[in-house]
């Protein structure tokens, strides 16, 4: 987020950084490198402000039409075109005025001249040393969260079980859902190429109440290393693809899947020797790398042998769930990760993964 920094610019920015964690920066007087940037918008913000004023004024002396009569300038066009010269419409003029009252009063309440903070603390004491976009929105979620609390402390005494049963607690989980979640995993949930799918019972870290809650509460970060070099060029790459699609009972090649399978080795690391992932042991000590199961037909990059291929040599990087815990808060979350592990209903209605 550092480099999120720009003298003449003054807006709220959203971002994730290195650690995964959705960011808000206000980016306003505190940017300027030097007083001569403040005094520099100051100057031309006023000049412009003053011309327009200026403009008004000798326009308004200039010589104006009695009732009726016409100001016909003296040259022609095509021997009957003529050109009138007559004054603006006085309803033109008082808008133009009303806009420089506007003008001068949105600049003297908001921080639009350089590194002066307007005085909005004058009319709510929230603001009292100066608005930014940041303060604004702390203001209004402060009154969101004051006006919402009661239904967050109904649901957090409720356990996920309980609150996917609830109606109240769902409808809120999916509108939580679909404005933070949904550009990723789609409205259903149900992911994309990059992105997991939520339904599928298929968890790179679990899917249990906790894991779920942990995620989104403090973000994760995937990787998938190069193995180009380490398998001996794009030979030792095909044959290690073949024998990947052969955990999954894919089409493959034997042969190839048989010289690929002495050299899985380096993948069992974190896949585990049988291909099913870091999630087969949810006890153990790699369950928090999110190496998913490869023996189960879902591809999160993909699943021919194109993706594959390109997946092992090249690697996947910077596999970010973003951390929402300082834009949610637990509460929100509490809800959030019920609604997403009601997601995983089988025909039955039962969730997949019934863990409390």
């Amino acid at each position: 987020m550092s480099d999120f920094v720009h003298p003449l610019m003054s807006h709220l920015l959203v971002g994730v950084n290195g650690a995964g964690d959705v960011v808000l920066k206000n980016v306003g007087e505190a940017d300027f490198t030097s007083p001569f940037w403040s005094w520099f918008v100051i100057a031309i913000t006023v000049i412009g402000f003053l011309f327009c004023i200026l403009l008004l004024i000798t326009q308004l002396r200039a010589r104006t039409n009695k009732p009726g009569e016409a100001h016909v300038q003296p040259h022609e066009w095509d021997e009957t075109l003529q050109e009138y010269n007559n004054p603006l419409p006085r309803w033109w003029v008082w808008m133009f005025v009303i806009t420089l009252v506007f003008s001068a009063l949105y600049l003297w309440l908001y921080p639009g001249l350089g590194s002066y903070k307007g005085n909005m603390g004058l009319i709510d004491p929230a603001y009292k040393d100066g608005w930014t976009e940041q303060k604004q929105y702390d203001v209004e979620k402060a009154k969101l969260d004051a006006t919402s609390k009661p239904l967050y402390d109904k649901f957090a005494g409720m356990t996920f079980a309980q609150m996917a049963e609830d109606k109240a607690a769902m409808q809120v989980g999916k509108r939580l859902f679909l404005n933070n979640c949904a550009q990723c995993h789609g409205d259903a949930g149900t992911g994309g190429n990059g992105f997991p799918n939520l339904t599928d019972g298929d968890w790179l870290y679990g899917g249990s109440p906790g894991a779920i809650k942990q995620s989104i509460t403090a973000g994760r970060y995937g990787i998938m290393p190069a193995h180009g070099d380490i398998l001996g060029g794009a030979q030792g790459v095909n044959d290690m693809a073949n024998y990947v699609l052969s955990l999954s009972d894919s089409a493959h090649d034997a042969v190839a899947a048989a010289r690929g399978k002495e050299k899985f080795a380096v993948c069992a690391a974190c896949h585990m020797a049988d291909g099913k992932g870091s999630m087969s042991d949810p006890t153990g000590a790699l369950a928090s790398i999110g190496a998913p199961n490869l023996t189960d037909k879902i591809w999160l990059h993909g699943g021919d042998m194109k993706s594959l291929t390109e997946t092992i040599s090249k690697g996947r990087d910077k596999s970010v769930m973003p951390a929402w815990d300082k834009l949610l808060g637990a509460d929100r979350i509490h809800v959030l990760s019920a609604y997403v592990w009601q997601l995983n209903r089988s025909d039955d209605g039962k969730v997949k993964n019934p863990e409390q």
